[in-house]
């Protein structure tokens, strides 16, 4: 695979790009070809693998050789040791669209029970965040690979594995995105929304602030008149957070809401009668799509040396991005295509709308200048004490790519007897 030029990167509006409706009986065969066995079967393998950020070498060789199974060209990345990120070609480099689906293969470092299958839900760690998508797309190229059927376009699956923050904030995707300006036209990021489609999303940063005085914990009544009181100072901090989130909420942007301030964690002191020499609080900036890092940056920092100037105290600040925002066009023929695609399988009218979640949809619009959209299971439990993925959701979630792949890209030729098995 080689990397394409910058130039000619996007290629939607081309008026020879008009790919052919797909043959309703042929994507009626195709559909019922699709086993969910194969689906639940690879998702359970891919959850026995463990893959907290930071290692996923043992489920990037498994995801590779299913990869490799049925048909696909792929390429290993480790960008950052121990943490590969694969690439992979399905059909021949053409004329018409060429379509990404992309997925992680970490997992968040919360414990969870043995992998198990009871009541039509397969749970475990990664079964809807996202292991069950990645089977989803293996199982749609399988069939597309047992029917020879010749796209008129291209297929990628980019799966990484730095997504999971605070181990991992897409450093491998964002570098693989900086080295190699592939050239295509959508990504579908395989999770993040079911029954809508996301037209734009927030950006996210992590923030913490640490208020330090000088000198060691003391005895309120042994502490110097005039010492700065880091709990007073934090608390200034948080109330100088809420005037900004006041501002905020005066502007609403579009499809989403409003940018905001969070401070879930604050931590000071050892004792109730103790002088603390220092208070450190935690939280999240959600920011606009149009807004980018660096002025989120900019402006935290300048509110953190007000706040100390005003006390003459040390307040160090630590702020990392998560991911930047994006829109994409509303009315793009990915959406459309999608929404489709929706429609047709779940039998549900998928909304347009703006999301305050991160996903790594915003990495390739923010690169690469192309439409991501985002659709995979239900993910109501993704995080959670108990993770799972209702099997339904994984047939379906298949089902839907399958449908888009034909109405996006389109096919022809093939064999006509798999076809219709």
């Amino acid at each position: 695979m080689k990397p394409e030029s910058p130039e000619g990167n996007h290629r939607e509006g081309n008026p020879g790009n008009e790919q052919s409706k797909c043959d309703t009986s042929r994507m009626a065969s195709l559909l019922s070809q699709i086993q969910v066995d194969r689906i639940v079967q690879n998702t359970l393998d891919l959850v026995n693998i463990d893959s907290i950020t930071g290692n996923t070498v043992a489920i990037s060789e498994f995801y590779q050789s299913l990869l490799e199974a049925v048909g696909c060209r792929v390429e290993r990345h480790e960008l950052y040791p121990g943490n590969p990120t694969l690439v992979a070609e399905f059909g021949s480099p053409g004329q018409g669209r060429k379509l990404v689906f992309n997925g992680h293969m970490d997992v968040v470092p919360l414990p969870h029970t043995l992998a198990k299958i009871e009541n039509g839900r397969l749970y475990g760690r990664g079964s809807c965040d996202m292991k069950g998508s990645l089977a989803a797309i293996v199982e749609v190229l399988r069939v597309l690979h047992d029917n020879k059927l010749q796209l008129n376009g291209q297929l990628m699956v980019i799966a990484n594995s730095l997504h999971e923050s605070p181990g991992g904030r897409g450093e491998d995707l964002t570098e693989l995105t900086r080295r190699f300006n592939w050239q295509a036209d959508a990504v579908v990021v395989m999770e993040g929304a079911t029954t809508e489609c996301t037209v734009a999303q927030m950006g996210s940063a992590t923030f913490r602030i640490e208020v330090v005085r000088e000198g060691e914990p003391s005895h309120q009544l042994h502490t110097p008149e005039g010492t700065p009181h880091p709990i007073t100072v934090a608390a200034e901090m948080i109330l100088a957070l809420n005037r900004r989130n006041a501002e905020l909420a005066e502007r609403e942007i579009a499809d989403i809401g409003t940018a905001s301030y969070f401070v879930g964690s604050v931590h000071s002191g050892e004792f109730y009668n103790q002088m603390p020499n220092r208070a450190v609080m935690e939280g999240v900036r959600r920011y606009g799509p149009e807004e980018r890092f660096e002025e989120i940056e900019r402006e935290l920092s300048e509110m953190v040396k007000q706040v100390a100037d005003r006390h003459q105290v040390d307040i160090r600040l630590a702020i990392e991005k998560v991911r930047d925002g994006y829109r994409i066009d509303r009315d793009g023929p990915a959406v459309e295509a999608l929404i489709e695609a929706i429609r047709e399988v779940r039998g549900a009218e998928a909304p347009k709308v703006g999301k305050k979640l991160v996903t790594d949809a915003g990495i390739f619009v923010n690169a690469w200048g192309i439409p991501a959209l985002c659709h995979g299971p239900d993910q109501t439990s993704a995080h959670g004490e108990t993770e799972y993925v209702e099997l339904r959701e994984l047939e379906m979630t298949a089902q839907v790519y399958m449908t888009l792949i034909g109405k996006y890209v389109g096919w022809t030729g093939g064999d006509n007897d798999a076809a219709m098995q």
